[in-house]
């Protein structure tokens, strides 16, 4: 009982917001289900952290070195495991091959503390053992901040991530990563070097924090996206047209052909799922300078921020290439900044009257009547 006192008193804070974060979670998972997911299994590392750290306390009170140990080895891999999974849900993680060398420090801080249960190697990582006293005693080697050096390691990369964010257009997600990151990394120091008798335990209070500031973040941020198609809406689209204004090179805009026919014949259902195929190959193209948003409708824009014309035409020519391969079609507009004296609202018109002309063009072609109610289905094949 009175360690359940003591667990309580030191952790009330934590396990509140983690049981908040936990509820929170699940009654959002059908609709964000991969952060829902994510911030559920973080919230459950950080209370199990605590849970294996004030069993680690009870177990060396009565004097259980196998049992003492095991809780040690939880709390040492656990600690950047943690750092790991809130890098996952800030989608900081890196790509390809590069995730398996990411994975690295954290299998080998695994391997590491696997030897803590070997004779032989134990003395090189910890172990504990009872003094003359009879009470049971830490017993380190240099091994043993492998756990902190591998925290160090994600923090730093953590960081990294943060500030090249920060050269985006939309910052506040860079930011509020940053300023996560930088308390995690704050705690981490004064654990480790304020506190030589390892009796009190930050990180979980830190993450479970981090955690929550971090789920109003997304909750806030969900307000800029289309919740169909997943790229941004109108209203971020003139808030980042004005944002823009200056740096802005280029615009593509884009009008799926013959959606009225995929509402009509097949039904809502069949015209949302043409929306999202057509969204989802808009942001396979994009590179990190164009930001695409869906202004409503079967209407779609990309402001390009930054690669030349030449760039662009062959961006768009490849998406041209990945809807031939649907059975949906869009006209496409694109106009590119020629002057530094040309405006934003002079570039939008231009690509839209180029799009405008791509429509008349692909009616032309297809001998589709634009304003009929229902179309010739083998024609848009």
């Amino acid at each position: 009982m009175e360690y359940f006192r003591l667990y309580l008193i030191t952790n009330f804070i934590m396990l509140c917001i983690t049981s908040i974060m936990i509820f929170l979670g699940i009654h959002d998972i059908k609709h964000h289900r991969r952060n829902s997911i994510f911030i559920i299994v973080l919230a459950g590392l950080v209370i199990s952290l605590s849970l294996f750290e004030i069993l680690g306390i009870y177990f060396e009170e009565i004097k259980n070195i196998p049992a003492t140990t095991v809780m040690s080895f939880f709390g040492y891999v656990i600690r950047p495991l943690c750092i790991v999974v809130f890098i996952i849900l800030s989608k900081g993680e890196p790509k390809g091959l590069w995730r398996i060398l990411f994975a690295v420090p954290l299998v080998v801080n695994f391997i590491i503390f696997i030897f803590a249960f070997i004779p032989g190697l134990k003395e090189n990582v910890y172990y504990f053992a009872l003094n003359d006293e009879g009470e049971v005693c830490f017993m380190g080697g240099l091994w043993r901040f492998s756990s902190h050096i591998v925290s160090g390691l994600y923090l730093i990369y953590f960081i990294y991530v943060s500030i090249t964010r920060l050269k985006a257009k939309h910052i506040s997600n860079a930011i509020i990563i940053l300023v996560c990151s930088s308390l995690i990394v704050a705690c981490v120091l004064v654990e480790t070097f304020l506190n030589p008798g390892g009796d009190v335990h930050l990180l979980n209070t830190a993450i479970a924090v981090c955690l929550m500031f971090y789920y109003l973040f997304l909750y806030i941020e969900s307000a800029k996206y289309d919740p169909l198609t997943g790229l941004f809406n109108r209203a971020t689209y003139y808030q980042d047209f004005v944002k823009m204004e200056r740096s802005a090179t280029g615009l593509i805009q884009f009008d799926m052909n013959g959606l009225k026919y995929f509402n009509d014949v097949f039904g809502h259902e069949e015209g949302d799922k043409a929306l999202i195929t057509i969204a989802e190959v808009i942001k396979q193209r994009c590179n990190k300078h164009m930001y695409a948003y869906r202004l409503g409708g079967d209407e779609f824009i990309v402001i390009v921020d930054g690669p030349n014309e030449e760039a662009v035409n062959k961006i768009i020519n490849e998406m041209k290439e990945d809807l031939a391969n649907t059975k949906y079609s869009c006209s496409i507009g694109y106009a590119y900044r020629q002057n530094k004296g040309m405006t934003l609202d002079e570039l939008t018109k231009e690509a839209e009257k180029n799009m405008y002309i791509a429509k008349e063009e692909f009616y032309k072609t297809s001998k589709i009547e634009r304003r009929k109610a229902s179309l010739n289905a083998s024609s848009l094949d």
